[in-house]
């Protein structure tokens, strides 16, 4: 039973993944493809801590709290940085000639 639930976890956290690459890639704003990275550190801490229960094996547990600390420190970099730039980080309109 905990085996079916834990492949049903996976699989969505998959088809997680999968969007939030889509929102990363299609952006439009950079805020935007800053959440989805951040929505996405937290995703594969998700998979792997599944993975970990999946496999029985507590190590794995330690490679999702690294996952988890990078996450959060590339978060708080790219909000910095963002705050830095004033919000003034717009990606040009395609009409315009650039």
């Amino acid at each position: 039973m905990v085996a079916v639930v834990v492949q049903a976890g996976i699989l969505a956290v998959v088809v997680g993944i999968g969007m939030t690459m889509y929102r990363m890639l299609k952006g439009p704003h950079i805020a935007d493809r800053v959440l989805a990275g951040d929505v996405l550190s937290l995703q594969v801490v998700a998979l792997v801590i599944l993975l970990a229960v999946d496999q029985r094996r507590a190590v794995s547990l330690d490679v999702a709290l690294m996952v988890a600390i990078v996450g959060f420190a590339s978060t708080l970099a790219f909000a910095q940085y963002i705050g830095a730039a004033g919000g003034d980080l717009q990606p040009p309109d395609e009409g315009e000639g650039g």
